[in-house]
């Protein structure tokens, strides 16, 4: 949270830096985010904020921040004409070569040592500079570096990287200790490759506790131990998928996909909405299984062709009773679906299924209502246009495009290679996918112990 006169201070730093938008956000230290600044902006054009100087910024927040706002404040203090308090400054790409000495020896080895601690800077981390580095990373770039060139001193790449030669040397005694997480990393990625990259750090956190057996803490976990169940909070597992670099596919992270819609117009009247409540929100939960489902037609757009997935989700739970893929969305792969559905669920009058729907072209026909009612399956229908209606469908969808489809290469692999591995995911979501809502189990285990207890 920054303060009114945080903001201002930062105002007039944007202002002096003669910068954009982005390239302060993304250079100046402490800087807040570009929605935030172009925010200030508009504030500061209302009238409602001023870009002034404050000179006590700097100190202020080196108290509260650390050695990236000492940075700030000797830029700061440049900015503002002062003097340099006395210390390293730290040192940017463009400003290595400034400092050479005069004596050509000398200028010739200080020239070879700065081009192998920068060229080893950009091999740890592909950095803009040392400033961006952590200790430990300015470490291996200065190891890097002292391989590369034997002239190279302890002293040089202390000074170039701005290290404290105490901090340099207790990095090296750091990274000759053995990894206390050894063990539990190899489970923390042993879990999200065992997702298919579907598990962020709750839900890895959740498998690692799950299994027979009594949990250990990961502190005493075996190294090679592969099934007993680990205790380890969220925090550690998401520093160690950090460190390890993974990242789970987010929807959010992933380009806006065209939407595919059958829709083709109201060729019926529709059935009527039923899990809407007068308050106008929706009820997509049923108190057992075999009351409730919704189904839809989704695209995945493949090398060269397309494929379409129609499915039938429980209500009760998520359990995706049956589906059917093809490469064409037409009636014929919803009536495949339907017909399966109801020979598994096997509706009867006294105990019909409510089947929900889009307004889709295949689900406004007198075929689709005629094959319903034989099956004792009630229709139930979206409004138009509101593809929230159909909402326990549509986040099927995108949780399976999610974890399954996105971020894939699915380069020259044709129609039955991808069912076959989209009938992999589905039987995975529903026996090895932990769902929080069912007190991080699967479905299949909650049904299974439904079951039991029945």
């Amino acid at each position: 949270m920054y303060t009114k006169e945080e903001r201002e201070g930062i105002l007039w730093e944007f202002r002096q830096s003669g910068l954009s938008v982005p390239e302060a956000c993304r250079r100046l230290p402490l800087f807040p985010t570009r929605a935030n600044l172009y925010r200030w902006l508009r504030m500061e054009e209302a009238g409602e904020l001023a870009a002034t100087e404050m000179p006590d910024r700097a100190a202020r927040m080196h108290c509260a921040h650390g050695e990236g706002s000492a940075r700030f404040a000797a830029r700061s203090r440049r900015v503002r004409g002062e003097a340099e308090v006395e210390g390293p400054e730290q040192t940017d790409w463009r400003d290595w070569g400034a400092d050479l000495p005069d004596d050509p020896a000398e200028r010739a080895r200080m020239a070879e040592v700065k081009l192998a601690e920068a060229l080893a800077v950009l091999d740890v981390l592909k950095a803009p500079g040392p400033a961006s580095l952590t200790s430990m990373e300015k470490w291996r770039a200065g190891e890097l570096a002292r391989e590369r060139c034997p002239l190279a001193r302890l002293r040089d790449v202390t000074e170039t990287l701005s290290i404290p030669k105490s901090t340099y040397l207790d990095q090296a005694a750091r990274a000759a200790r053995a990894d206390p997480k050894a063990a539990l990393r190899a489970r923390v990625r042993a879990s999200f490759e065992a997702s298919g990259g579907a598990y962020g750090a709750e839900s890895v956190t959740a498998d690692l506790r799950s299994g027979p057996g009594a949990a250990v803490s990961w502190r005493d976990l075996e190294p090679g131990d592969a099934s007993t169940p680990v205790i380890a909070s969220e925090k550690v597992v998401r520093a160690i998928m950090a460190e390890e670099g993974l990242v789970p596919r987010k929807a959010a992270q992933m380009a806006r996909r065209a939407r595919y819609s059958s829709y083709a117009g109201e060729l019926s009247e529709r059935p009527a909405n039923l899990p809407l409540g007068e308050d106008g929100s929706h009820d997509f939960h049923a108190p057992e299984p075999g009351l409730l489902a919704v189904t839809d037609v989704t695209e995945f757009r493949l090398d060269g062709y397309k494929a379409y997935l129609s499915p039938a989700i429980d209500c009760f739970d998520g359990w995706p009773v049956c589906w059917r893929v093809s490469r064409h969305p037409d009636k014929e792969l919803a009536h495949a679906m339907l017909s399966d559905l109801i020979a598994e669920v096997g509706p009867t009058e006294e105990r019909p299924l409510v089947l929900h729907s889009d307004g889709g072209a295949v689900y406004m026909t007198g075929d689709w209502a005629s094959a319903c009612e034989e099956g004792n399956v009630v229709r139930s229908m979206s409004r138009k246009a509101r593809s929230g209606d159909n909402a326990r469908a549509e986040g099927f969808f995108g949780t399976l495009k999610c974890d399954f489809f996105e971020g894939r290469d699915w380069t020259g692999v044709g129609f039955e290679e991808f069912a076959a591995a989209l009938d992999r995911y589905i039987e995975w979501y529903r026996g090895g996918k932990l769902k929080k809502a069912l007190g991080w189990r699967t479905i299949r285990q909650a049904r299974e112990e439904l079951a039991g207890a029945a």
